[in-house]
C-alpha cells in the first residue's frame, strides 16, 4: 500500500471516495476544522439519526453526479476514547473501503483534543494498514477480494492543526504496522510450513535483505554451547532445534544495548505431558515470541532506531517419542545451572533460559523477553492485556506507556519473593515449575534466576495476547501480532 500526506484545504467531497470519523452526537461536530467541507451533510445525517457516530458505525454514502463516496465510520463516546478505538476505526474504514472495491481514498484525520494531531495521524494509518490486510492462507480457489486498496492519503488541514514532519509519521507507523502484519503471517503459518530449521532460514533472509548480522546455532553448536534447556526440548522432535542471533548495530554514541528474546516453540504438543486434543491446531502459534522479535528486528533499519539491538530466537518443535526428554530429568542450561524437570509442557521457559544466558554476554543496558509462557496469565488477564513483570521502574513505565500509546494492554504482575522456595529442588539447583496456582509469578520467577544482578530485566507473557480467537477490525482470528509495536515504540522514544 502507498500512503500519502495531504495539508492542503479542501473545499468539498473528493473522488473517489472521502473517510471521516466521528465521534457520538452533536458534539462530534464542534472543534473539527478538517468537516468545515461536510458539515452540513454531517448535521443532518446525525439530526435524522441516520448515523449516531457509535463506536465501529459505518455509513457509506454515494454522489453519483459527483461519483464520490462519503464513508462516515464511528469512535463512539469521546470520554472513553483511546488509541486503541483510532486503530480500530482506521482498521474499519479500510475494510468499508475494500468491500466497496475502491483502491484509493482520502482520509480525514481526526483533530481531538484528547490526541496530538500527530497521534492521531499515526494511529489510523497504523490502523488502515492492519484493516487492509490480506490474510495467506492455502486454499486452491481463493476468496480474496477482486480490488485491493492500494492508495490512501491522509488529510490535514495543517495551518488547524499543525503536524511537524507528517511524512515521516506516516512512514514510521506504515512499518510498525508491517511488521505486525510480519508476526502475524510467521504465527499463522503451520507448523509443517515452519518448523525450527525453516524459521531460521528465514531470519538469514531477513537479516541479508536488511543488513543486520545474523548466527545461527545448529545442534553441533548447541551442545557445544551446553545449550540444554533448547535441546531438552527439542530432542523429541525429528525436527532439529536452532537459535538465531540477529544483531543491529544501532547509531548513536550514546546509545544502549536492548537484548531482545523471543519463545520459538514452533509447534507444542505438550512433549511426553501430552495436551489435551481440543485447541492442540492453536500450538502452531506457540512461537509468536520469536515472531514478534524477528518482525522487530526486521523493522529497525528502516525506523533508524539508535540504539544496538540484538535479537535471540530460540526454536525449538516441543514433541513426544522416545527421544523426547521426561519429567524427571535434571538439565544442565547455558548458564551453567541445572534443572530438575516436572513438567515437559512447560518447556518455553527452558528456551528462554538459555537465551536470557546468551543476552548477557553482549552486556547489555536492558533485556525483554516475549513469549507465550503460561495459561495462568491468559486466565488472569484475559485475551487482551499481556502480563509484565519487571524488577526496573524504567522498563515497567516505558513498556507500559508505549503500550498504552499503540493501543496495547499490559498489567504488572508481581515478582513475589516469597515464592522462591517453591521452585526449590533436591537434586538440582532448582526445579522447572511448582504448583499450578501462580504459574505466571513462577515461570517468571524462573526466568530471573537466568538474570545478572543489576541487569534491567523484563518480562512479557503474552499468552492470552498473541492470538486472536475472533475476527475484529485489526485482523481476522490467528496470530495478533501483540508486542510488536510497544517494543518499537519503546525502542524509538527513549
Amino acid at each position: 500500500m502507498i500512503f500519502k500526506y495531504n495539508s492542503e484545504l479542501i473545499n468539498g467531497p473528493v473522488r473517489p471516495a472521502t473517510v471521516l470519523f466521528l465521534t457520538q452526537g452533536p458534539a462530534s461536530l464542534k472543534d473539527r476544522p478538517e468537516l468545515a467541507s461536510f458539515r452540513l451533510t454531517v448535521q443532518l445525517l446525525l439530526a435524522m439519526g441516520s448515523f449516531k457516530g457509535n463506536y465501529l458505525e459505518t455509513l457509506p454514502l454515494y454522489f453519483p453526479e459527483r461519483e464520490n463516496w462519503l464513508i462516515l465510520v464511528g469512535l463512539g463516546s469521546y470520554d472513553k476514547l483511546a488509541p486503541v478505538h483510532l486503530i480500530e476505526a482506521g482498521a474499519t474504514a479500510a475494510k468499508v473501503l475494500t468491500d466497496l472495491a475502491l483502491r484509493e481514498a482520502l482520509v480525514a484525520v481526526p483533530i481531538l483534543p484528547k490526541f496530538s494531531t500527530s497521534q492521531a495521524l499515526e494511529l489510523t494509518v497504523i490502523g488502515s494498514r492492519l484493516g487492509a490486510e490480506i490474510r495467506f492462507n492455502y486454499k486452491t480457489q481463493t476468496d480474496q477480494p477482486s480490488s485491493v486498496l492500494k492508495t490512501l492519503t491522509f488529510w490535514n488541514a495543517e495551518q488547524l492543526a499543525p503536524l511537524t514532519r507528517p511524512k515521516s509519521i506516516i512512514s514510521r507507523a506504515q512499518v510498525a504496522a508491517e511488521a505486525q502484519i510480519q508476526a502475524r503471517r510467521l504465527a499463522d503459518l503451520p507448523a509443517n510450513h515452519l518448523d525450527p530449521t525453516a524459521l531460521a532460514e528465514m531470519a538469514v533472509t531477513i537479516a541479508n535483505r536488511e543488513k543486520l548480522k545474523v548466527t545461527v546455532w545448529d545442534e553441533g553448536q548447541l551442545l557445544a554451547e551446553r545449550a540444554g534447556g533448547i535441546m531438552a526440548v527439542g530432542q523429541g522432535s525429528a525436527k532439529p532445534p536452532r537459535l538465531v542471533i540477529l544483531e543491529y548495530p544501532g547509531g548513536a554514541r550514546s546509545s544502549k544495548t536492548v537484548v531482545l528474546v523471543g519463545k520459538g516453540v514452533t509447534f507444542d504438543s505438550g512433549g511426553l505431558c501430552l495436551k489435551p486434543a481440543e485447541g492442540m491446531s492453536q500450538m502452531k502459534t506457540d512461537m509468536s515470541g520469536a515472531a514478534v522479535v524477528l518482525a522487530v528486528m526486521e523493522a529497525l533499519p528502516a525506523l533508524k532506531v539508535p540504539h544496538r539491538v540484538i535479537g535471540i530466537l530460540p526454536l525449538a518443535e516441543n514433541m513426544p517419542s522416545h527421544t523426547a526428554y521426561r519429567p524427571g530429568d535434571i538439565i544442565t542450561t547455558l548458564s551453567g545451572q541445572t534443572v530438575e524437570i516436572v513438567n515437559t509442557d512447560a518447556e518455553g521457559r527452558l528456551l528462554l533460559a538459555d537465551g536470557l544466558a546468551l543476552a548477557q554476554r553482549y552486556q547489555p543496558d536492558y533485556i525483554i523477553d516475549i513469549a507465550t509462557l503460561t495459561g495462568a496469565c491468559l486466565v488472569a488477564l484475559g485475551e487482551k492485556c499481556a502480563g509484565l513483570f519487571t524488577d526496573s521502574d524504567f522498563l515497567k513505565s516505558g513498556l507500559l506507556r508505549a503500550g498504552q500509546q499503540v493501543g496495547e494492554n499490559y498489567w504488572p504482575l508481581p515478582l513475589l519473593d516469597v515464592y522462591e522456595d517453591d521452585l526449590k529442588s533436591d537434586l538440582a539447583d532448582f526445579k522447572q515449575a511448582a504448583t499450578r496456582s501462580g504459574g505466571a509469578i513462577m515461570a517468571a520467577l524462573f526466568l530471573r534466576r537466568f538474570i545478572k544482578p543489576n541487569v534491567a530485566w523484563a518480562h512479557l507473557d503474552i499468552a492470552g495476547t498473541a492470538r486472536k480467537n475472533g475476527k475484529s477490525p485489526s485482523g481476522p482470528e490467528g496470530g495478533s501480532g501483540f508486542g510488536v509495536t510497544t517494543i518499537l515504540k519503546f525502542l524509538c522514544s527513549f
